[in-house]
């Protein structure tokens, strides 16, 4: 007779287990940095994408794969048991997808090979994968851990912002890195609205991989003697800008909204219930009947 299999339990939710991974991928990304890197030039040729997006990135979403499976976080990390009844805020994500296909008919597509496009597919989906487990996944099961929900919502959204500061390490110039980083963090927002509407990390890994391919793709075939496609495009910039403020607002509304219970229970939390009254009033009507019986 075989003795019973000993049940492995997982790891319990930590905010410092959630902070691992963005630890280690800032001080691997650091390590990996040169002044000297031509950050412009990221995703602009087929060398550069293998290099620079597929392997890394690729290597990038095994590593944590092999995290999260071994935390056994795959289910709190990936779905939500509730989803937002907010579903006005979906016009964030929506407005973004809209952005997102409003470039691609400005990105050159004879400008580079096929398996350039496809290669870049992969590549960002890499990036979504990577980037959403690590901030939207096992960055918000650590911060639930010790924060409120309108602290997760906007620590995370922080230090994905901040977490783009490192490419300046990178060759990036660092005016265009700090807007960047405000991007990122408004960006954020959005992606987690559309985890709380949907209930799992899959649609912001689509959403995350949709856009960086049209920025990347736009980026590498575009020819700044076309001044009327690049003043289109700066228009479409703009916009996106205005749709991110949408996207904070409808964050904030919903990790707001979530707290609710939570801001409620403290609320109320010294006030007695009804029955500890009723007990106080018994047990004094039980003390002066005796003083009145002996007046008699």
């Amino acid at each position: 007779m075989h003795p019973p299999r000993r049940r492995r339990w997982p790891v319990p939710p930590s905010l410092l287990v959630g902070l691992v991974p963005i630890v280690v991928f800032a001080a691997v990304s650091a390590w990996r940095s040169r002044p000297s890197d031509d950050y412009a030039t990221l995703g602009q040729t087929v060398d550069s994408v293998v290099r620079a997006l597929v392997v890394p990135e690729g290597i990038a979403v095994v590593a944590l794969a092999v995290f999260v499976t071994a935390l056994g976080w795959w289910r709190i990390a990936t779905v939500d048991r509730t989803r937002t009844p907010l579903r006005w805020t979906m016009v964030a994500p929506l407005l973004i997808v809209l952005v997102a296909l409003a470039r691609l008919p400005f990105v050159d597509w004879s400008a580079l090979p096929p398996h350039y496009f496809l290669l870049l597919t992969v590549g960002v989906l890499f990036v979504g994968v990577f980037e959403e487990l690590m901030t939207r996944g096992v960055l918000l099961v650590g911060l639930r851990r010790r924060v409120p929900e309108i602290g997760v919502w906007a620590i995370s959204c922080a230090l994905f912002g901040v977490l783009h500061l490192l490419n300046v390490l990178g060759g990036a110039e660092v005016d265009a890195t700090l807007l960047q980083v405000v991007f990122a963090a408004s960006f954020g927002s959005t992606l987690y609205v559309a985890r709380r509407l949907t209930g799992n990390l899959l649609a912001p890994v689509l959403l995350h991989a949709f856009w960086d391919f049209g920025s990347i793709g736009f980026s590498a075939t575009a020819g700044f003697e076309d001044r009327g496609r690049l003043i289109a495009v700066g228009l479409i910039g703009l916009f996106s800008f205005a749709v991110l403020v949408l996207g904070i607002v409808a964050g904030a509304l919903v990790a707001w909204r979530d707290d609710r219970p939570r801001r409620l229970a403290k609320q109320w939390r010294s006030v007695p219930p009804m029955a500890a009254f009723a007990l106080e009033a018994r047990g004094t009507a039980s003390v002066e009947a005796p003083a009145g019986l002996a007046s008699r």
